[in-house]
């Protein structure tokens, strides 16, 4: 029985307490994930070898126009696919000695102890899957999860994702643009400034019909560039953005407006991407949600209680054409 004999319920307890809402913390720590989880496009995934993500490929081309009694093609088509995506797991461990079990003894010392841990534990985790939403997915050994590097790489030709090359398949390959992001260009000195000729171009590219970006993320330098290109004339923001917590513009074009947001931390240097969050998801495991796992662990050497926190899944895309990054050649 450990000193306290209420320690590890009063863990156990605070833990399932806070599980049900560290989800949604979770998608709070970027703009990227945030939208996803506004949208919808966080849906869990219950299991199998591997996660599926249905793609439409192409239209049906079996169609036609025809008079009268003209024959009409019968010929069965197939305009669906998938892709699939591996499984990752990450975790963050909560840990305390028997040394702290004994200084705690009292219920209120015990609480904040936990408490302070816990907390930790859940920011840890949430940067850990943060700043991997923007990996390649090869870090730690191709065990990280898959993000915007992987999916919205500056050179989509090469790699393969989901299963399906992009070498061979042309449908499966992100548009990019190159600009010079820089400090000081603003609209009153060139008109249009090289920065948003650069964005419109690769808003156009990534525009089919009313599939269009609805997310910008961009560093620092290049929320900066534009930022300082629209000043001259006006500073537009969301409010529904803003209220979460994140520095955003809007940008106007293509036939609707968008949320232009700073990732200061998290997204690579000098460079903006267009995404539409339409065709990109967070497939987690619904029993490995940023969930607390497998109850306290007590190594046999040494006097401390382990807990674990934990998130199972992966994040997927069905479209990639769709999506844009533009990055600086200075």
């Amino acid at each position: 029985m450990p000193a306290n004999a209420n320690f590890d319920d009063i863990v156990t307890t605070t833990l399932r307490n806070r599980s049900g809402k560290l989800a949604d913390n979770a998608t709070k720590t970027t703009a990227l994930l945030d939208r996803m989880r506004r949208r919808g496009k966080v849906k869990p995934a219950g299991g199998g070898r591997t996660i599926v993500q249905e793609l439409e490929v192409s239209l049906n081309t079996n169609g036609g126009w025809y008079a009268g009694y003209d024959p009409l093609n019968t010929n069965p088509f197939e305009p669906f696919s998938a892709a699939e995506y591996d499984w990752k797991q990450a975790y963050v461990p909560i840990v305390w000695s028997g040394l702290e079990k004994l200084k705690n003894m009292g219920e209120f010392e015990v609480i904040d102890l936990v408490s302070s841990r816990v907390k930790n534990g859940e920011k840890s985790l949430y940067d850990l899957v943060a700043s991997s939403s923007y990996s390649d997915g090869t870090g730690s050994g191709g065990k990280q999860l898959h993000g915007l590097g992987l999916f919205v790489p500056s050179d989509p030709s090469t790699g393969t994702v989901g299963g399906i090359s992009r070498v061979s398949n042309t449908f499966w390959r992100n548009q990019v643009v190159t600009a010079t992001m820089s400090a000081g260009v603003n609209i009153a000195s060139v008109a249009p400034p090289a920065f948003l000729r650069a964005l419109n171009t690769l808003a156009i590219r990534c525009t089919r019909g009313s599939d269009r970006p609805d997310l910008y993320v961009a560093d620092a330098l290049g929320y900066q560039t534009y930022l300082e290109c629209l000043q001259p004339i006006q500073r537009i923001t969301n409010e529904e953005l803003g209220g979460y917590g994140f520095t955003n513009l809007k940008y106007y074009g293509v036939g609707s407006n968008a949320d232009f947001v700073l990732d200061n931390g998290y997204a690579p240097a000098e460079t903006v991407y267009a995404l539409n969050t339409e065709f990109i998801y967070l497939r987690p495991h619904p029993e490995r949600n940023f969930v607390p796992f497998g109850g306290d662990r007590i190594p046999v050497n040494q006097d401390a209680t382990i807990r674990f926190l934990g998130f199972t899944g992966n994040m997927c895309a069905s479209n990639l054409a769709r999506q844009g990054i533009m990055f600086s050649t200075d």
